[in-house]
């Protein structure tokens, strides 16, 4: 959520010893203090940032002034430091020998570093103008409305919420949650809760059970920059199956744009609780309980601005059931930044437990599982997610993925819990939910052909109970900044825009496979992994534009297939 440009000065904070909290109080900028900021950003010795940057451990630094933010204090300034619009957040062993002013933003992580200078911290933004290579601050700021709206909701309790809840896709059209929003920052942590409706427009909006739902949480965070997290939610939602392949914008962009939804969906309706403790965005480890109803969701016919008269890919039938399910989570974060990491590494885990009824079982691929019209259902699964990033030589990565997931005891999945790959987000040289076939078995999304007609269920639904995916790339910049023209004070050019371009060569290999006995290609003991020879393989380059990316891929073992092209609005991982 976006900062208030114009409020109340916020009160300093002083954490090192002997140093007391001084209140400043101010409708704008002081005229004193844009001088400082004048003169330090202006010397010929001081260190200059335009974005986020991290003064890494064992480097350090003299005066420093980063605009735009946010700045992350691992090592070590000697001099003074001056964050614009932006926070200044330190990690264990960052220190400042001299003064730390922060305009437009707030101070994180006191406990982990050192001040030995003053502290003063303003929420107020600080507007400037480029003039050729000169900056000239502005000490107030002209709130346009939607930033008068973020004052008065940061100084009081809540707001109103009108936002597309999730992504365009073809079961809900684009949903649109409307309602309350309530959030405060203590000394302590935070509190903040959630009652929101959904409508969908996929039926023009009408007051239907299927067309309306909502979602309902409150969190209470106990520590600022690390603590305890403590949630609890209820919903009435529709849910993708495997959302781990795209991001939420790329599938609704590609639904939108290309008439093409990269998801399945079903219903979700019940109630959740959450604990957790956190270290910043670096670690987190938690638990949650949900009491949930699955239920199936057909497709409608949203529109489209391009192919609105195509037929939509049926969206597969799913279980219906009552669940109660146990999972545990754990992420671990070390990259350099969020968007476009350069180097280390990202590792995310979930373990469920399930447990319940099941009333209808959606239909399969003949042999993907025994034939029953219902009963109790317990099962456990797991699923990780590894990435390492690496910096080679100026300009050059080489980056790594492996993801895993899949059944470990007890029935067979529920097909919400179930895997497959294939597509721009996994195996990009291979279609979207078409077979890639060896003797009539499809490895990607477990289907069976041989001998079979009409028995492949509408929407091809992934039906694998187990899958691995292995990535690997390799990135050099080209040298190029074809957006670096542009006005850099522009809130899209805030985001990250004008990074440069890059060159990009891959690879990736992956296969799904069911658990029993084996059966000549899809099907493994529970013990097995299938041989590396028998994983899909696909290789490709791409040219990157900043956060769009143009690829083409090719499959390894289907020599006819044409060369895929797709577009990602982000790195592939």
């Amino acid at each position: 959520m976006m900062r208030s440009l114009l409020c109340l000065a916020l009160a300093s904070v002083a954490f090192a010893p002997g140093l007391h909290a001084q209140r400043l109080d101010a409708a704008a900028i002081p005229r004193e203090v844009l001088d400082e900021v004048t003169a330090l950003h202006d010397a010929p010795g001081t260190t200059r940032a335009d974005g986020a940057y991290t003064l890494r451990s064992g480097v350090t630094v003299g005066d420093l002034v980063v605009v735009r933010g946010p700045l992350v204090v691992e090592g070590r300034a000697t001099g003074k430091v001056i964050v614009i619009n932006g926070d200044a957040e330190f990690r264990p062993g960052g220190s400042i020998d001299g003064d730390l002013l922060v305009i437009g933003g707030q101070v994180l992580g006191q406990e982990a570093g050192q001040v030995r200078g003053s502290i003063r911290t303003y929420s107020a933004r600080l507007a400037y103008e480029q003039r050729g290579e000169r900056r000239v601050w502005s000490e107030r700021v002209d709130d346009p409305w939607w930033r008068r709206r973020d004052r008065w909701r940061d100084r009081g309790w809540g707001d109103l919420r009108l936002v597309s809840a999730r992504t365009y896709n073809r079961v809900e059209g684009l949903p649109i949650q409307f309602g309350p929003v309530f959030g405060r920052e203590f000394d302590w942590g935070r509190l903040s809760i959630d009652a929101l409706g959904i409508i969908r427009s996929a039926n023009s909006f009408e007051w239907t059970p299927d067309n309306v739902g909502h979602t309902a949480k409150a969190e209470l965070r106990l520590g600022r920059t690390e603590g305890v997290r403590l949630g609890a939610r209820h919903f009435d939602v529709v849910a993708s199956v495997e959302p781990w392949q795209l991001s939420d914008a790329e599938s609704g962009l590609a639904a939108f744009f290309l008439h093409r939804d990269f998801r399945d969906y079903y219903s979700r309706h019940g109630g959740s609780l959450t604990a957790s403790v956190y270290q910043g965005r670096r670690l987190e480890l938690g638990a949650s309980w949900s009491d949930v109803r699955w239920g199936a969701r057909a497709a409608n016919d949203p529109w489209t601005p391009f192919r609105d008269t195509d037929r939509w890919r049926a969206n597969p039938e799913m279980d219906d059931a009552r669940m109660h399910l146990w999972q545990g989570f754990f992420r671990l974060d070390t990259r350099s930044d969020e968007r476009q990491p350069t180097t280390g590494w990202y590792l995310t885990g979930e373990y469920e437990y399930g447990d319940g009824t099941t009333t209808r079982y959606a239909p399969t691929t003949a042999g993907v599982r025994l034939p029953t019209t219902g009963g109790a259902t317990t099962y456990d699964r797991v699923f990780v997610d590894l990435r390492r990033y690496n910096r080679v030589a100026p300009g050059a990565q080489l980056n790594f993925r492996l993801v895993a997931g899949g059944w470990l005891s007890g029935d067979e999945l529920p097909l919400q819990r179930r895997f497959s790959l294939g597509g721009p987000g996994t195996l990009p040289g291979y279609d979207f939910r078409l077979a890639a076939l060896s003797n009539g078995v499809d490895r990607l999304l477990c289907s069976d052909l041989r001998g079979t007609t009409g028995a492949i269920p509408q929407g091809s639904p992934g039906e694998c109970e187990r899958m691995a995916l292995a990535q690997v790339e390799f990135r050099g910049d080209l040298g190029l900044d074809p957006f670096g023209i542009l006005d850099e004070d522009r809130e899209w050019r805030r985001r990250g825009w004008g990074r440069g371009a890059q060159w990009v060569v891959f690879a990736d290999a992956g296969r799904g496979w069911l658990v029993g006995p084996e059966d000549g290609g899809r099907s493994y003991p529970r013990g097995a992994i299938p041989k590396l020879s028998s994983f899909q393989t696909d290789v490709g380059l791409g040219l990157v534009l900043d956060d769009l990316g143009l690829y083409l891929a090719k499959p390894l073992h289907q020599p006819d297939a044409p060369v895929n092209f797709f577009i990602r609005l982000r790195p592939r991982f």
